[in-house]
């Protein structure tokens, strides 16, 4: 039986997996090195921040446009990665009727902090919000030597992921 599941559930492992580079975790969301991005909260003003068990989100919110925002995901815990990027999903109106659609990509690159990292489109626009942009998980070394694992998501548009990433810094 063992065998048998094992052949069915192989094919599906290139879809899903974990994410790190050295293959480790950091012991504690407490020794998570903090990753934040100064140039949003001077044009934007100061970010919320959510921890939990494991670390925590951060949340740049532009004022004057909700739809655009900037969230660092940081993580004591591995994170889970697709191989391939998933379609982008949201609605089409097909004959007076919404739809769901989703349109195949391939993967973004941009750096963080000197590390290049993959991402690509999670949605499409809507009335309420902006595209929506996600990185990969990627361990990242904080400029103290603490590893964390991080996940960048983003609100608003495509050309403007790479200098949104690119502006992330770890806090002294």
């Amino acid at each position: 039986m063992k065998k048998i599941l094992s052949l069915l559930l192989l094919p599906l492992l290139p879809l899903v997996t974990q994410c790190s580079s050295s293959g480790g975790t950091t012991s504690s969301a407490s020794s998570l090195p903090t990753l934040s991005s100064p140039a949003r909260a001077k044009a934007w003003g100061a970010p919320e921040t959510l921890k939990n068990a494991n670390g925590y989100r951060t949340t740049y919110t532009n004022p004057a446009n909700s739809k655009e925002k900037v969230s660092i995901i940081g993580s004591s815990k591995l994170m889970p990665f697709f191989v391939y990027p998933p379609r982008i999903k949201g609605t089409t109106v097909v004959n007076g009727a919404a739809t769901s659609a989703g349109q195949p990509q391939l993967w973004n690159k941009s750096l963080i902090q000197g590390t290049t990292v993959k991402w690509y489109q999670v949605s499409f626009p809507s009335g309420d919000n902006g595209a929506k942009f996600t990185t990969l998980g990627i361990e990242l070394k904080g400029q103290d030597g603490r590893n964390g694992q991080f996940k960048i998501e983003i609100e608003g548009s495509k050309n403007q992921v790479p200098s949104r990433l690119a502006e992330l810094r770890f806090a002294n």
